[in-house]
């Protein structure tokens, strides 16, 4: 006779197991030809964003709405080193917190409460 053996899975930390999803709101500003080449990069997997919505299509503007399954800062720091002529505005939301967050050249200063 075989015995099966089943384990049990750990909630990862990241949101995707245990429930934890951000809904996002980015705003980014910069020139045209800087704003173009952020919209045609993978920027929603940088940020393992998915079911994004754009809001905004302007020369000098682009916004959009997305989830992602754990927080977003850490990822928003590396999208703007990597794109450091676009001034990135990060507006998030998860369960009792919400938060909001300004990034350039890796540089990010945020703000967030608990309510």
């Amino acid at each position: 006779m075989c015995r099966l053996r089943v384990l049990q899975r750990v909630p990862e930390m990241d949101g995707r197991l245990t429930g934890t999803m951000y809904t996002n709101r980015l705003t980014v500003l910069g020139g045209r030809r800087v704003l173009r080449k952020f919209q045609d990069s993978d920027w929603l997997a940088a940020m393992a964003g998915r079911y994004a919505e754009p809001l905004e299509l302007a020369p000098t503007r682009f916004a959009c709405q997305f989830e992602t399954p754990g927080n977003p800062l850490p990822a928003l720091r590396r999208l703007s080193r990597s794109h450091p002529g676009l001034i990135f505005l990060l507006d998030y939301e998860t369960n009792r917190l919400k938060g909001l967050a300004k990034a350039k050249a890796g540089r990010l200063v945020h703000h967030q409460i608990r309510f």
